[in-house]
């Protein structure tokens, strides 16, 4: 379960970016409680083209694949990935930090990161138990560190005591080296977390069908897709599926998201899936008298198959109580299907296992307060200098839960929308 996400230069985001799913409004409705926190289900982020909304959920993602270490540094001279902000002299050099706060079953752990392309510079993860954080490990290249011998065991044997520095490579995580121990229990934990958080490109659903093609495999989990898909009132009553074996080879170079490629893989593999769509014929009189079939890639709508697509990780995240990064949510379908999509997070009788759900959107109908709260609607605007900022409808001291906030976003109360110039021949 997310509680918090920080990032500093990367990308279009030059300052320091807070973004919380805790609750932080009197609103009711689409949260759970964990502990004594109260979180948030869902959160919706708005802002004009180029506004780098995309780019702070890239964020997100990056700190994910970087954590488990999708970008393969190994040795000690591979260069790490880093992309500041380009439009100053004070960032462009500097290093980005990351850090995040979340919730392991009852404990909750703060970790985060300073690098730039060769250092890590500084690494920090802390433990809350029962109200109160304990330092579990800090590192840095111009501090003392230290390593808890009692609460982190795993990474004591590391911890040079006299010159109170701890033993990994500069360009590589602390958590990585824990995490190849035997005792590693509290590292896995956490790296096992980040796979649970998970991002897909609502622009473009090719990269991840082929997830929802493999969990088509199982049978019940099968059913619930096609359930599923019935309820979005798009005229398909079934589905079929054909399967041949495809080599683990092919799986890798395939353009999908690094964390599908690794789940399919687990499991054994995939199967060359060919999708039929199965359509009711009608006679004059309106009765059902045949099924004809369509191809779903060759003959449904992009809205269609976008909608097909996106069933298996979204029921997938809801069973697991994943949290699940979406851009462009809306992209191709109709409001009503979006919203669709969104009520199945707010639904207790669905959304059982505190799954959360966070995307980016242009579509102002979802801009109701019977939909989302104040503190789950975001907004992200440029500065004059091409920096992002972001920000909670929850901040404003003005806005009324019960306002119009579809009408007062698009008359500019609370920014965050494009500002015309005026073009002429």
């Amino acid at each position: 379960m997310l509680v918090e996400f920080t990032v500093n230069n990367f990308k279009s985001i030059k300052d320091t970016v807070k973004f919380s799913m805790l609750t932080s409004s009197k609103d009711e409705g689409n949260s759970f409680e964990k502990r004594k926190y109260n979180l948030l289900k869902s959160a919706i982020l708005y802002g004009a083209n180029a506004s780098g909304k995309s780019n702070f959920l890239r964020a997100m993602a990056f700190m994910s694949k970087f954590v488990l270490n999708k970008y393969k540094i190994i040795q000690s001279t591979d260069k790490l990935p880093h992309e500041p902000f380009r439009l100053s002299t004070e960032t462009e050099d500097a290093s980005s930090s990351f850090e995040i706060v979340f919730f392991v079953d009852d404990i909750k752990y703060r970790y985060g990161f300073e690098i730039d392309n060769e250092l890590v510079y500084s690494e920090w993860l802390y433990a809350d138990e029962k109200g109160k954080e304990a330092k579990l490990f800090y590192r840095d290249v111009e501090e003392k560190e230290y390593v808890n011998p009692n609460k982190f065991v795993e990474g004591y044997k590391f911890f040079d005591k006299k010159d109170e520095k701890i033993n990994v490579s500069p360009n590589q995580l602390f958590i990585w080296k824990c995490d190849n121990e035997k005792d590693g229990i509290i590292s896995k934990s956490i790296l096992n977390w980040f796979n649970q958080f998970n991002m897909i490109d609502g622009m473009d659903h090719t990269g991840y069908i082929n997830f929802t093609m493999k969990k088509m495999e199982n049978e019940e989990f099968k059913n619930k897709i096609i359930e599923l898909v019935k309820t979005a009132d798009i005229g398909i009553d079934d589905i079929q599926v054909e399967e041949e074996d495809v080599p683990l080879e092919v799986i890798e170079k395939l353009q999908l998201p690094e964390f599908l490629k690794d789940e399919m893989i687990k499991e054994g593999g995939v199967k060359s899936i060919t999708l039929n769509t199965l359509h009711q014929k009608f006679d004059s009189n309106g009765n059902v008298v045949d099924n004809v079939i369509f191809e779903l890639e060759k003959e449904e709508s992009k809205g269609t198959r976008k909608f097909f697509a996106m069933s298996a990780p979204i029921l997938d995240t809801l069973k697991n109580g994943k949290v699940l990064i979406i851009d462009e949510l809306d992209a191709s379908l109709h409001p009503i299907l979006t919203q669709h999509l969104i009520k199945l997070f707010h639904d207790e009788n669905i959304n059982r296992n505190n799954a959360q759900l966070i995307f980016a959107t242009h579509d102002t109908n979802l801009l109701k307060r019977t939909i989302f709260r104040r503190d789950q609607i975001w907004l992200s605007e440029k500065d004059k200098y091409g920096s992002t900022d972001l920000y909670s409808l929850a901040q404003f001291k003005n806005v009324r839960k019960n306002e119009d906030f579809e009408k007062q976003y698009i008359h500019g109360k609370y920014g965050a929308i494009p500002y015309l110039g005026k073009f002429e021949f």
